[in-house]
């Protein structure tokens, strides 16, 4: 069955920042900088927000896992709610893996913060688990910024109620880096050609792992095709999703058979030796940048977070030329689908400040549509991050959901579930087909069978939990 996406099923989009171990998601912490390194001037931004709000002087406290207010994306919203309105932001950081303990204590403890990033599960799951705040008495969803969106945030309403306000819309948010110069040594087709070619597909893909393997294996014995994990990227470019939202109930669709084609194609890969999820260890870990850059590894499965690791080292040095695309098409598929996800900051159950912690989150809203603070973000993201005009190009092309035709969009909740079932159904379900490594070898049909039972029993407690 394709999954399309309707104003409801919008609402099954989720960014891929930890809910549970997804690998390198872990670790994905957006990198940030000193006023020096990144200094924004929000002078000529004037934003349609009601100013009149007397929040001067408060200081909101955001629980995260890294500093928030000097990411290059949020920082020129963040300095204009401070200029603006004379508040602040203090981040307490904690580990990515401890932010949900550390945000119950301080719920027990009646010292909740007034914001805290968004966990992969924190839709459904986390709203189930009444972790959150609903935002109705101080969001307009009718507003400018929210208008274009408006379908998307309705989708995520529980009981008639909005805990979720995402800002930022990710197509594609898993992506494949690649060295472009490497590639154009080796004659391989380049796969941002391909992919502008409407030629980039599983088949091309595999063609290109294979012809860097058979290049460089004289060289590099133990060359690789791709590392990294592909999370549900190569399921839902069939149009389908592991688990997916339904009348307000999570569904898995393991029997599929786009599923277990996907997971075959997969398997294959790497029984034929084209894929690992880790490319060996130490310093060649599976987050690390130097399989790519040095030539041992074809592909990088990651985040988009990860494309500024690339790119600041690549702006050391010229003679470097890294690239990245989707993931491809499914050649069997009658659409080009993509996975998509959203990102937002919630405002946790008991926060002292709802109303300032919605002002924010309306200015970092706003650095998507307005357009003189789209312009100065956008500054910041190339001065932080080191992007190219080209790569950053690609990058925001997937980042405006608008481009995309929704019946082509595929949301996928299998990562937004409770945290044992992600660590030990979904990451071995979506990154450790087969076990080949392991004297027990287990295939995809094997692991579907012993775990599809757990899977189907956290959805039916989470299913409980969503309907109050």
């Amino acid at each position: 069955m394709k999954k399309f996406l309707s104003c409801f099923l919008c609402a099954a989009m989720i960014l891929g920042i930890t809910g549970c171990s997804q690998n390198e998601e872990e670790n994905g912490e957006p990198t940030g900088t000193t006023e020096d390194d990144n200094p924004v001037n929000v002078s000529d931004v004037d934003l349609d927000l009601n100013k009149e709000i007397d929040i001067k002087g408060m200081e909101l406290n955001f629980l995260c896992s890294y500093n928030v207010i000097s990411a290059g994306d949020v920082k020129p919203a963040y300095v204009y709610f401070n200029e603006t309105y004379g508040a602040d932001i203090k981040c307490t950081q904690v580990s990515d893996s401890e932010i949900m303990e550390k945000l119950s204590a301080m719920i027990n403890s009646g010292e909740s913060p007034d914001l805290i990033d968004q966990r992969q599960n924190s839709f459904p799951y986390y709203i189930g688990q009444n972790s959150y705040m609903a935002l109705d008495e101080y969001m307009d969803i009718n507003a400018p910024q929210w208008k274009d969106v408006a379908s998307f945030i309705d989708g995520y309403a529980i009981n008639g109620k909005h805990y979720y306000y995402p800002w930022a819309y990710f197509v594609s948010p898993r992506l494949l880096i690649y060295n472009r110069g490497k590639f154009n040594e080796l004659g391989i087709d380049d796969p941002k050609t391909l992919y502008d070619q409407n030629n980039w597909t599983w088949d091309t893909m595999k063609k290109c792992m294979t012809d860097f393997v058979n290049g460089v294996k004289g060289e590099v014995p133990d060359a690789i095709g791709m590392y990294g994990s592909v999370a549900t990227s190569f399921i839902n470019s069939t149009g389908v999703s592991m688990v997916e939202l339904k009348d307000g109930q999570l569904i898995s669709n393991l029997n599929n058979p786009n599923i277990d084609r996907a997971e075959t194609f997969l398997e294959n890969l790497k029984k034929e030796g084209l894929s690992r999820l880790e490319y060996g260890s130490g310093e060649y870990n599976n987050v690390h940048h130097t399989p790519v850059i040095s030539g041992y590894a074809a592909f990088q499965s990651v985040g988009d977070w990860k494309i500024t690791d690339y790119c600041k080292k690549q702006a050391k040095d010229e003679t470097m030329d890294i690239f990245f695309v989707p993931f491809p098409k499914d050649p069997n598929a009658d659409k080009y689908y993509h996975n998509v996800s959203t990102f937002a900051y919630l405002v946790p159950a008991g926060a002292p400040h709802p109303e300032a912690s919605c002002i924010f989150i309306n200015c970092v809203r706003l650095s998507k549509t307005d357009p003189t603070l789209m312009e100065t973000t956008k500054q910041s993201i190339l001065k932080e991050k080191k992007y190219t005009d080209e790569q950053y190009e690609m990058w925001n092309y997937f980042q405006t959901v608008s481009n995309f035709d929704p019946a082509n969009l595929v949301a996928d909740y299998a990562y937004n579930i409770d945290t044992d079932t992600c660590n030990n159904v979904i990451t071995k379900l979506c990154e450790d087909v087969p076990f080949v490594e392991n004297e027990d070898t287990q295939t995809w049909t094997v692991m579907r069978s012993s775990m599809e039972s757990v899977l189907d029993h956290s959805l039916s407690e989470i299913n409980t939990s969503l309907k109050g």
